[in-house]
């Protein structure tokens, strides 16, 4: 799978993501929540957001960047805010998804499916 902002079309990801297996999430404390180039389904990880979000991605996976508004990226050592998106497309400023990347929480970039295409749009 490839993803690609649903505004612009901008190609979002480093390369092809592949579904990881529910045996190689780790929710240890500043480790990559999926393996590189690997997405898990919300419902697998067992996460709650205030927010939709459909799947959660290796943070190193995709080319996004921080959203200007500096208070959504809060947090102790990085952000871990459940509740606003924070990451936006490189191209067109479009909001993504949700980086979470602190030290009392796993990194991963959180992403709700309405905001992103499996496929290019045109």
């Amino acid at each position: 799978m490839e993803l690609y902002c649903k505004k612009c079309n901008q190609k979002l990801t480093k390369g092809p993501l592949t579904q990881a297996k529910v045996s190689s999430i780790n929710h240890g404390d500043e480790k990559d929540l999926v393996p590189l180039h690997q997405y898990v389904f919300l419902a697998e990880a067992e996460y709650n957001f205030e927010i939709p979000i459909d799947f959660l991605v290796n943070n190193k996976s995709l080319n996004l960047d921080n959203h200007t508004e500096s208070i959504r990226l809060q947090g102790c050592c990085g952000p871990s805010e459940f509740g606003q998106l924070n990451q936006i497309c490189p191209n067109c400023k479009s909001e993504i998804g949700l980086l979470i990347d602190d030290c009392w929480t796993p990194r991963f970039i959180a992403i709700d499916a309405n905001k992103i295409s499996k496929k290019p749009l045109w």
